[in-house]
Parts: C-alpha cells; structure tokens; sequence
C-alpha cells in the first residue's frame, strides 16, 4: 500500500529556493550551485528536499556524477529565473531610491564594441558613477544573449542584422545606433564607381566571418542571387582586411569593425554597398516591470556615447 502526498501550496517556495535551482540547472552540480549562492552544500541540499515535500514532487536527479533537473524542477528554475530578476530589480530600486549608486554593472559586449564604445562607457561611468564597478566580459551576440538568460550579466550590448537576432524570452532590445556594411577587396580589383553591387561579386571567393556575419552574407548574397565561395573563415578583422588586401578572396565587415581595426591594409579598400546594407548595434536587457539602476545607468551612459567618431548613425 502507497500513501500519496498532498502538496502544500502555503509558503511552497521563496525566491532563496529558487536561486537554488536556478543554480543547479546551470552549473549540474550541487557544490558549484551552494558556491556560487555562497551557501554550503548540506543547506543546498536541505532546501530542495524541503521544497520536494512541500511540492510532493522529485526536482533534482543524479545523473553520472553530478546532477540534473526533472522535468518539475526545470520548470521552476525556467518560471523561477523571471521571478528572481523582478525581485533583484525591485529591490534595486529600492536602493536607488535611497541615492545609492555603488555596486557592479555586470555587461557582455561584441569584440569590436570592446576596442570603441566599451572604453568610452567606462570613462563617462568613471566621471559619473565613479563607485559602480563595470565587470565586462567579451562574447558574440547568440553567446551574450545566453547569458543574458541565465543571468551571469545585467545586460549585453549586441549587434543585430535587420531583425535577425534571437533574444531571451522576456528580454528588450534598445537599438542604439546604426552601421553601414561595406565590402573590403584587394587594391588591385576592378571597380567601376565609389560603390559595389553584390551581385558584380558573384564568382568571387569570400571570406566570413563570426556565425552571425556568416549568416548575414549568405542572405546579402542570396539577396543578390547567388551563393558565395566562402573559401577563408576568421572572426578575426584584421586578419579578414589582411586575407581581402592579399587578394584571391572579398570579405563583408561592419564599419565598427573596420573603425576597431584604425586602418586599412594599404592595399585594400572599403567601398559601400549599392544598395546600402546595414547592421543595428544596441542594449539588450530582461524586461521586469522595475529596471534595475545599473541597466538604467547603462543605457543612459552608452546613449551619451559619440557614436559618431566611429561612422556610428544614432537611431532616434
């Protein structure tokens, strides 16, 4: 004979419990969960069978050597992670309310954001919110986007071509500013006007380069009719704008690229498209109905940020 459990839905789960699975659904693993939420691991363990009983449900099963979510678990974890970011949010305010701008802005940021606009937010963060910490981290927009959702940032700056970005369920993106395309080639090629059709390119070899650039050629060249040779593969710039100059290969890069990069090779050049194409750079946060200071504080300081210097078009 089998008893069957009731679930208690009084006081079933508070946000320290959900924190917890949060934690278990991205480390696996009980110890790394208990370290990162600077609780041990007997309390860890200690709260999920509470919340099993409460719930009458299992939520954690081993697998191998560590741990992974059932199926009830992950649930709470996915339902879990919007609740916890409205809570830090609301308590955030709270303490902006209180005139407090001490703490640490946690952001994610492309390569070429890094070497342009990412400075010049630490500068005007430096003049404006001297005890608000930045801790950046470097990633291409689907890995920032990642963790965006799994909340290791407050915010990533990211790049999008026309629409195409995939974005945290519950996430907004503010586009900031926009930026041409251009084609770089070999000094040495052929080229009637100031300006290159796609479509005159069709037979050469292409060079491409992060997944979403990559992609954004494809349909650029899909666009044009064709589909590109892509021969050479590098997220590195300088490296592309060197590969294009030596010739054999035509490569797309974005103007904050090619403006990271301060030059040119001296036997390359950049000509715009015809028609233009464009990519949108900007802010990408979870949407919770109280936006926590440090994102606020992002978003203002890279809105004063002269994108202009960089060929940057602000998007009013």
């Amino acid at each position: 004979m089998t008893t069957q459990r009731t679930a208690d839905p009084i006081g079933s789960i508070d946000s320290t419990e959900l924190r917890i699975l949060h934690a278990l659904a991205t480390t696996g693993s009980l110890t790394a969960a208990a370290g990162s939420l600077g609780l041990s691991q007997p309390a860890v363990s200690q709260r999920i069978k509470r919340v099993e009983t409460r719930l009458a449900v299992p939520l954690i099963e081993r697998s191998g050597r560590g741990i992974r979510l059932t199926t009830a678990g992950q649930i709470l974890a996915d339902h879990g992670r919007t609740v916890v970011a409205e809570i830090d949010a609301a308590l955030a305010a709270i303490d902006d309310l209180r005139g407090e701008r001490a703490g640490t802005l946690r952001m994610v940021g492309f390569p070429s954001a890094s070497a342009t606009l990412v400075p010049d937010l630490m500068r005007r963060l430096a003049a404006e919110a001297p005890d608000v910490a930045l801790q950046y981290r470097e990633a291409e927009p689907p890995a920032a986007a990642g963790m965006l959702r799994d909340g290791e940032v407050d915010c990533a700056l990211i790049f999008d071509y026309e629409g195409a970005a995939e974005l945290p369920a519950g996430s907004a993106y503010l586009p900031l500013w926009r930026e041409e395309v251009k084609l770089v080639v070999s000094d040495d090629r052929q080229v009637e006007g100031e300006s290159a059709k796609l479509g005159d390119f069709s037979h050469e070899h292409w060079i491409a380069g992060c997944e979403k650039c990559r992609g954004h050629l494809l349909s650029a060249a899909g666009e044009a009719g064709f589909e590109p040779d892509i021969i050479q593969e590098t997220d590195n710039v300088p490296a592309m704008l060197a590969m294009a100059a030596a010739g054999g290969a035509v490569a797309l890069v974005p103007g904050l690229a090619l403006a990271a990069a301060r030059t040119l090779p001296d036997d390359a050049r950049a000509l715009p498209l015809d028609p233009p194409r464009y990519r949108t750079i900007g802010i990408v946060s979870m949407a919770t109905a109280n936006e926590s200071p440090q994102v606020r504080l992002a978003k203002r300081l890279l809105a004063g940020v002269d994108g202009a210097r960089w060929g940057l078009e602000v998007i009013a």
